[in-house]
């Protein structure tokens, strides 16, 4: 068990390519946490203010590991985090709230994609907005507009690196990062309507599916999203809509992931109920409960374990891992006291659950 003091984690973390590290956002720095055994190996100091983005670069390998982080600093900084080094930093100038990189194989350019705040728009109203910034040489041009929100909003990124979006209200809006790349064109959107309010969603792995899951429990699957049209969801039993539903959960979904074949869709909701979903046929299985509520969920390939592993985060103070199938604890990392009260000081903690999935 490690007990480690005030750390202020609140966004979600990312495994190392090889499965073999976790790296976490801990209040102005980045942890870099050992899988096998749960200990904090190094840390990536830099950011000056909370840091909101920690990207693993799939260019990583056995030889260099690297990764992307952003903060509330406006900073964007690259990092060889097995030393660890800073390499890079670029400054927007403007808080940055999330962060995502667009890969090599989508892009030649470097491509950032951020949702940052910025009160001296002209709008009184919309003061978030994605932002994209091609990072070359300081200082950074500001960055072309893509959406104006009222607040800022999680930026997701399909795991093909070509879609990325974000939900705002009862709407999903996502845009094709490989449409006009090589000339730097903006890229495409598509906007996904609901009539609820989406708290979630997720990227199929493979394919042009995307899942989403809503404030009353309900889980919805879009398929053929990303081609530029508009799509609309009147409701889960419109006979025209593209859109099918799974009716599970009673609270608000918190957390959804495929599997890494996308055969399969995970769902969690606040109460720590985690369902796995057939995706073809809609049937579900309930996973152990979780005894704390489910805020994030990130899988990582594995080349020793055949499903690879899944880290959930929840709002306790600690890390466990288990085994899904026999409910086995393996074991368990406390990232802070048992007795701290976060809410004295205003920090926040989170607790990672790792999960060999077999």
């Amino acid at each position: 068990m490690i007990r480690g003091g005030r750390n202020n984690i609140t966004s979600a973390p990312a495994f190392s390519k090889d499965a073999k590290k976790l790296l976490l956002c801990t209040a102005n720095s980045v942890s870099v946490y050992s899988v096998a055994t749960g200990l904090k190996i190094t840390s990536l100091e830099g950011h000056t203010t909370p840091v909101t983005t920690v990207i693993v670069d799939l260019k990583s390998d056995d030889t260099f590991t690297y990764c992307w982080t952003s903060s509330l600093d406006g900073k964007i900084h690259l990092w060889e985090f097995s030393e660890p080094k800073l390499l890079k930093a670029f400054d927007t100038h403007l808080p940055i709230y999330s962060l995502v990189m667009i890969p090599s194989h989508v892009s030649c350019s470097l491509i950032a994609y951020v949702s940052v705040e910025d009160y001296s728009t002209v709008s009184k109203d919309l003061f978030a907005q994605i932002r994209r910034f091609i990072l070359i040489e300081e200082p950074l041009p500001c960055g072309d507009i893509l959406k104006e929100m009222e607040e800022p909003k999680p930026i997701v990124l399909s795991p093909s690196g070509e879609l990325f979006g974000v939900c705002h209200n009862c709407n999903i809006h996502i845009w094709n990062a490989s449409f006009g790349a090589p000339k730097h064109l903006m890229p495409k959107e598509t906007t996904l309507r609901h009539t609820q309010l989406i708290s979630v969603f997720a990227f199929h792995p493979n394919q042009k599916i995307l899942a989403a899951g809503d404030v009353t429990g309900r889980v919805l699957i879009w398929k053929d999203i990303g081609n530029g049209e508009l799509a609309s969801v009147k409701s889960e039993d419109d006979p025209e809509s593209s859109c099918t539903t799974f009716n599970w959960h009673s609270a608000e979904v918190t957390v959804l992931n495929f599997s890494s074949d996308g055969a399969l869709l995970y769902s969690g909701v606040k109460e720590g109920d985690l369902v796995v979903w057939e995706l073809d046929t809609g049937k579900k299985q309930l996973l152990p409960k979780i005894e704390s509520p489910l805020l994030y969920f990130i899988f990582s390939s594995d080349p020793t374990l055949s499903s690879g592993i899944a880290a959930l985060c929840t709002a306790n103070h600690c890390v466990q891992l288990y085994n899904l199938l026999s409910d086995h604890e393996v074991s368990e990392v406390q990232v802070c006291e048992r007795n701290h009260q976060p809410d004295n000081d205003g920090v926040r903690v989170r607790k990672f659950c790792f999960f060999y999935l077999t």
